[in-house]
């Protein structure tokens, strides 16, 4: 069973290389036969972390091909389950994984700090919003059209047939996060009435548009008129450069709009959730199962010194007033000893 898993392991670094190769062969840059000896060439120096990242990736994509059709009969999903890493590995690998996160007051003071003087102050103070009560990717949100959102059940549809740039083109219903910074949604709302009331934006016309642009002198520069126009932008780059000028904007360091995801998570792990509530959030967020939500992918990853301060305030379940009295050493040595067992 190892020595198959390893061959599925090697195959799908072979799949993966190969995909990522495309580009450079069609340029000229890259030999085909050097992209398919690429993987056996360097399988013992690749390190554990992209082994883990790209057998993941592999893994949501059979996954996502055994739910087609035409392939319902042929993949299992069962069978794609096999195609992971060990459990050592996997550890390995993520225990590797740190991410920064800003502070729920860390983007509020940023999004509070937009002045909405010109249209395009009210689109960056709308976007950071709709960014946080949506956890949506960022790919997603520059590709929504108005029609994705209803007023009304305060819901957004990414529809990738309404050409939603989605992951893997699932289709995501995303109900507005019921956050307690509740002006998040008020700056998103009057962002859409705006569009819809003032500006007269159809349906089809994006809902956070580019930035109007115009010649200037002889046509030999371009300058910002401070307006949008209903044009989708190209690619997220400008959507993430307004992220960096915001944060920068209120002297706070850059995070990018995938950490509003995790701060989400964050937010919400620290609530007393049913299951089916986890599950909610982790469907809102469009995966699939609620351990990559709150699990070993990394959302919700609980660092020393809150974990060290979570057992301390554990009560006992006889007595309300009694706690455990336990130095922070002695709590460091119960959990390095309770993680050597574990590997033992």
């Amino acid at each position: 069973m190892q020595h198959a898993k390893q061959s599925l392991l090697f195959l799908s670094l072979k799949m993966f290389f190969s995909y990522r190769c495309i580009i450079p062969i069609l340029e000229g840059n890259l030999r085909a036969e050097e992209c398919l000896l690429f993987p056996d060439h360097y399988s013992d120096t690749l390190s554990v972390s992209f082994q883990y990242q790209t057998i993941r990736k592999v893994n949501d994509f059979f996954f996502w091909l055994s739910r087609q059709d035409g392939y319902r009969q042929h993949i299992q999903e069962m069978d794609v389950e096999f195609l992971k890493l060990g459990k050592k590995e996997s550890r390995q690998a993520l225990q590797s994984k740190r991410r920064r996160v800003p502070s729920m007051e860390v983007v509020k003071k940023t999004i509070e700090g937009i002045e909405p003087n010109t249209e395009i102050d009210k689109r960056d103070k709308a976007l950071l919003s709709f960014a946080l009560i949506t956890g949506a990717r960022i790919s997603a949100i520059i590709s929504l059209p108005m029609s994705s959102f209803d007023p009304h059940d305060m819901v957004v549809d990414q529809d990738p047939s309404n050409g939603v740039k989605t992951k893997f083109a699932k289709r995501i219903t995303t109900a507005l996060f019921p956050i307690d910074y509740k002006e998040a949604q008020q700056y998103f709302i009057e962002w859409y009435e705006y569009l819809k009331n003032e500006r007269g934006f159809n349906d089809d016309d994006p809902l956070f548009p580019a930035t109007k642009v115009e010649n200037g002198k002889e046509n030999i520069s371009y300058y910002s008129t401070g307006e949008v126009e209903p044009v989708y932008w190209s690619s997220s780059s400008p959507a993430r450069k307004i992220f960096e000028k915001r944060f920068k904007a209120v002297d706070e360091p850059y995070f990018h709009p995938h950490s509003f995801r995790h701060l989400l998570v964050k937010e919400f792990m620290k609530k007393p959730l049913t299951e089916e509530q986890k599950k909610a959030i982790s469907q809102n967020l469009g995966h699939e199962n609620v351990v990559t939500t709150f699990g070993s992918y990394g959302y919700g990853h609980i660092d020393e010194s809150r974990q060290i301060e979570l057992l301390r305030e554990i009560e006992t379940a006889g007595g309300g007033n009694v706690r455990y009295n336990m130095t922070e050493g002695q709590i460091h040595e119960l959990i390095r000893k309770a993680v050597n067992k574990q590997d033992g």
